[in-house]
């Protein structure tokens, strides 16, 4: 009876101890993806952009610098300061807003996540964020979180560190 390699000898699998991930990536992360791990539909239906968010006020904004350039950033007046945010880096380009509630989505306090999408390309720049009322929430994520898959990369998480200080807009054109 030929087996599955049609009487051709079984291939062997290298077991040196080096670290060549081409060997590793035969293994499907199917098993680790966390589309499965909502604990709480309540978390995930109130997430989801419904267009009903809290209104960013017009005439304030969050000035910001780095690289030699200043910009403002309305976005971050949407997050809450007194939240803990963590940053999540080495997405893959599978991810979006919707994989990281359900990745995230067991803590009881999550309250918030965000994937930047590039304006250009129309692809996640490969990080995104998430906050949680809750401290204990935001250290077990830590914790638990750091170095899982999310989508096809294990993710590797931060304390977000950017300061949320709104300040005036400008108003150009105006006499």
């Amino acid at each position: 009876m030929a087996g599955p390699y049609g009487g051709v000898k079984k291939p062997t699998i290298n077991t040196s101890k080096s670290s060549d991930r081409r060997l590793a990536s035969a293994r499907q992360p199917a098993k680790f993806l966390h589309s499965s791990t909502v604990t709480n539909p309540q978390n995930v239906k109130k997430l989801i952009p419904t267009g009903n968010q809290k209104p960013v006020p017009n005439d304030m904004t969050v000035k910001r610098e780095g690289g030699g350039k200043q910009w403002t950033d309305d976005s971050l007046l949407e997050w809450d300061p007194k939240h803990f945010r963590l940053f999540v880096g080495n997405l893959g380009t599978d991810a979006n807003d919707a994989l990281l509630i359900s990745a995230f989505g067991k803590y009881e306090s999550l309250s918030k996540v965000k994937v930047p999408i590039d304006k250009k390309s129309g692809k996640n720049k490969g990080y995104g964020f998430v906050a949680f009322s809750s401290s204990d929430d935001y250290l077990r994520a830590f914790r638990e979180m750091n170095g899982k898959y999310v989508g096809q990369h294990p993710v590797q998480l931060k304390r977000a560190e950017a300061e949320i200080k709104p300040a005036k807009r400008k108003n150009k054109g105006r006499t």
